[in-house]
């Protein structure tokens, strides 16, 4: 990828691209990485978590991290620990920058120093879990949805965090439980720091879910966010969380009913997936308000 431009203080932005399940493979970004312009200003960083990873990459110009059977949110952590750039961007192998990604990082990170930046997100279109999972998770992070400013949120894989408010805000988050990112993003927000959409920020899904698969991680990953939440609350909103955990069902298949037939009609296949989805989840959360995390968040994706 060739030699970074870096400052005595370290480069500018750090890409820290995690890569968990066996069948995944880093391949994909690294190579539209590599054929960005500006790819010698940043330091990209590889964290490998598949249990079979016993030896380092040597790709040229990426630094590789082995922390084999981590969860994806303590491979994030173990990557903010190590990356030497002031801003900390974080890809999975799924979501593939588009030409100029970096270009546009740099120039939202020269426009907001010290914010927290959140990309867009396209994707194919795959199979009906693959749609339904794109509307159920990312239809909020559509180029044109960004560029209207009706999203004030981030986007887990394709974010950018200011490194030291990450470390000073989020420290005791990143020990307990990894980078849980909806609560490191509410206690960024909570002192001070500045959320930004920069739809130039883009990346592309590339996903082949099977529907069975899809609806037990989103399970995990509601019951680790309920359990997590719960955890942390007051007793009062505790017993907020599980009291409205039977409306949250019907709250989430209207919303995301309404965005999947915004643009036309998805199909009864995809309709049907996202209403799974939304059980899942809604299941997924109301479990973990009322029983904690159990092992969820151990195999968080």
């Amino acid at each position: 990828m060739g030699a970074r431009a870096d400052t005595a203080a370290g480069p500018w932005l750090s890409i820290i691209l995690i890569v968990r399940h066996p069948a995944e493979t880093p391949d994909a970004v690294l190579a539209a990485l590599a054929a960005e312009p500006r790819i010698a200003e940043v330091e990209v960083l590889l964290v490998d978590g598949r249990p079979d990873a016993a030896t380092a990459s040597d790709r040229t110009g990426v630094a590789t991290l082995l922390r084999p059977g981590l969860n994806m949110p303590r491979l994030k952590a173990e990557g903010a620990a190590v990356a030497r750039g002031r801003a900390l961007a974080f890809l999975e192998p799924k979501a593939v920058p588009m030409p100029g990604w970096i270009s546009a990082a740099l120039a939202a990170l020269g426009r907001y120093p010290g914010a927290a930046l959140s990309g867009s997100v396209t994707s194919a279109s795959g199979s009906a879990a693959d749609r339904a999972a794109q509307i159920f998770e990312y239809a909020a992070f559509r180029p044109e949805v960004i560029a209207r400013g009706a999203t004030r949120d981030l986007s887990g894989n394709n974010m950018i965090l200011p490194a030291g408010s990450l470390r000073q805000f989020c420290g005791d988050i990143l020990a307990a439980e990894g980078l849980n990112k909806p609560f490191c993003q509410k206690r960024l927000q909570e002192n001070g720091t500045e959320l930004v959409m920069v739809p130039e920020m883009q990346v592309r899904m590339q996903t082949r879910y099977r529907l069975g698969g899809l609806l037990a991680s989103r399970y995990r990953y509601a019951r680790c966010f309920g359990g997590t939440r719960a955890a942390l609350a007051t007793a009062a909103q505790r017993r907020r969380y599980r009291l409205g955990a039977p409306a949250v069902p019907a709250l989430l298949i209207a919303r995301h009913m309404r965005s999947a037939c915004r643009d036309g009609w998805p199909g009864l296949g995809t309709l049907g997936a996202l209403a799974a989805l939304c059980l899942a989840w809604s299941a997924g959360e109301a479990v973990g308000s009322w029983a904690g995390t159990g092992r969820a968040c151990d195999a968080l994706f």
